[in-house]
């Protein structure tokens, strides 16, 4: 039998071979790229829980601590009382010219130098109703016809305190009266009774009490101090 010898390769059968090989693993490559694209796009779009996001994360922690009753208001405290005396009454009210009658005393001893001193009484005359006097009554000289003559009385001094009077009972004070004569340019004039106004009060009463008193407006012949318990 007649043996067929393989010819030998032609170099263009080498080049088809050498083409086929790289086209072989080109492809292998690629496939394997083509896998990691795979996986790596299927990681990605795999679905990731999502994070709670901050407000979700404080609602959540609002929901579960514990809830806390709001705190009581402080119970309103009671209305105060009208300020009471030492008695434990209410204060009576501040006394007015209407529930007064006033009257001036003499005062034992009360002659001086430069005037006299007397007390200027304040009694409460009002039906039934204690009423209060606190500080400086205002004092004028008054002539025959009503009219205010010279200066008011300044005020001496002293300290003051509130007098509850009930009806009948009476606060005086001090009275000091210069004598008009030892001032060399008062113009002199009589006058018949006091103008007293009651501390806090706009509303005046007149008081018998005759005396000599000075036109002059600068000269002031009157004191008076505050108005004590007697």
């Amino acid at each position: 039998m007649a043996r067929v010898s393989a010819s030998p390769k032609t170099p263009l059968s080498r080049k088809a071979l050498a083409l086929a090989a790289l086209l072989a693993l080109s492809g292998s490559a690629l496939a394997g790229c083509g896998s990691r694209d795979t996986e790596d796009a299927a990681a990605s779009s795999s679905p990731v829980p999502p994070s709670a996001s901050a407000g979700e994360s404080s609602a959540a922690t609002a929901s579960a601590a514990p809830t806390t009753s709001p705190e009581a208001s402080p119970e309103t405290a009671p209305a105060t009382s009208p300020a009471a005396t030492d008695g434990g009454a209410p204060a009576a009210a501040a006394c007015t010219a209407d529930m007064l009658s006033g009257s001036v005393e003499t005062v034992p001893g009360g002659a001086a130098a430069d005037g006299i001193y007397r007390a200027l009484v304040l009694t409460n005359t009002s039906a039934g109703v204690s009423c209060t006097v606190s500080g400086y009554p205002g004092v004028s000289y008054l002539d025959a016809a009503g009219q205010q003559v010279g200066a008011p009385a300044v005020r001496t001094g002293g300290e003051a305190f509130p007098v509850t009077l009930a009806p009948g009972q009476s606060a005086a004070a001090e009275l000091q009266e210069s004598v008009a004569q030892k001032y060399g340019d008062c113009q002199v004039q009589a006058t018949a009774s006091l103008l007293v106004y009651p501390p806090e009060d706009t509303a005046s009463l007149t008081v018998d009490h005759p005396s000599t008193g000075c036109v002059n407006a600068d000269i002031e012949l009157l004191g008076i101090g505050v108005l004590q318990a007697r």
